[in-house]
């Protein structure tokens, strides 16, 4: 079924300020966001020596991914069965061409084709941890890498399963986890309507926007980023640099407003609302996605984006404060 067809049937469903995901596991909310923004941020990390740090946040997020939202009786299934519906999904949503899982000798392995992550930047220890944490979540048990090869169209990742070795990771439970998740239902412009309008473009398994990939992403990944805290200052330069390509200069800058503004509610980061003081611009974001993880969310990485698209209106711009109430996000940007 390609992405589409996802939309068409409501399997993704879409209101104002969230995207929830209804395929073949546990309902959960999702979000969107720029592929170009997340994989030059997780290269740049590994190339300042962190690729340890993104490895373990690969493989947190999968752990957690698979542990609370697949549900125990597909992760029971025989492990040729649960290939082809972990393939069918990642295909579906764009983020690999080709995906296969097996048990030879004795060892895990997985192969993959066109990964967007390894795709784009080519070898990097992210995608491993993402398939750590697949396996330690489906044995229960710690692994081992025995070998990786990473080409941009070709992966082959061999682990060895320790049954020695229990995972302990702490988790909100499902029912916390959907609690705050949970968005009233408000009238208003949803992701259906900006394909509607052909603000993004919807292409069989990959959605655009003007030309930039986009992709729909479980949000305990951003936690966990905020959570390491690593070279996040990068992403505001990162962000600057993506948006600076993609929007027009001489666009007025309540038109730019406007413009994240829709991007924001659609792409399922919560009901936004933008206000202007003197030299400050703010943010309210009421039911921001919330992660699975134990530790306090942390939506560093959105409220460092969201300075690089600012940069576009004025480099001055800087974050002046962040304060979270209840369910709603206040970032507070000045002019130095």
């Amino acid at each position: 079924m390609k992405i589409s067809e996802l939309f068409r049937k409501n399997i993704l469903e879409t209101g104002v300020g969230e995207v929830v995901n209804k395929l073949k596991i546990k309902k959960r909310r999702n979000s969107l966001f720029f592929g170009d923004i997340f994989i030059n941020y997780v290269r740049d990390c590994e190339a300042a020596g962190y690729p340890k740090e993104m490895m373990d946040i690969g493989q947190k997020w999968m752990f957690l991914y698979f542990k609370q939202l697949v549900p125990n009786t597909v992760k029971k299934l025989p492990l040729s069965i649960l290939s082809r519906i972990m393939k069918r999904v990642w295909i579906n949503v764009g983020l690999m061409e080709d995906f296969n899982i097996k048990v030879n000798n004795g060892l895990m392995e997985i192969e993959t084709r066109k990964e967007a992550i390894t795709g784009t930047i080519g070898r990097n220890q992210f995608s491993v941890g993402l398939f750590i944490g697949i396996c330690n979540a489906l044995f229960n048990s710690g692994v081992e890498v025995v070998r990786v090869s990473q080409t941009k169209n070709h992966n082959r990742y061999v682990f060895r399963i320790n049954k020695d070795e229990t995972i302990k990771i702490e988790y909100k439970d499902k029912k916390t986890y959907d609690k705050l998740n949970y968005l009233k239902p408000v009238k208003g412009f949803t992701l259906n309507d900006a394909f509607k309008r052909k603000i993004f473009q919807l292409r069989e398994n990959r959605i655009y926007f003007r030309g930039k990939s986009v992709y729909t992403v479980e949000n305990t990944l951003f936690h966990l980023i905020g959570e390491k805290n690593i070279l996040t200052d990068k992403i505001s330069q990162i962000s600057r640099d993506f948006f600076s390509n993609i929007i027009d200069v001489d666009t007025p800058d309540t038109r730019k407003l406007g413009l994240i503004k829709i991007l924001l509610q659609t792409m399922g980061w919560g009901v936004v609302k933008i206000m202007t003081k003197e030299k400050k611009i703010i943010f309210e974001i009421r039911n921001p996605p919330f992660g699975l993880q134990k530790e306090k969310d942390n939506w560093i990485f959105l409220i460092k984006a969201l300075l690089g698209y600012l940069w576009i209106l004025d480099k001055n711009f800087k974050l002046k404060s962040t304060e979270y109430h209840g369910k709603l996000l206040e970032i507070v940007y000045s002019k130095s």
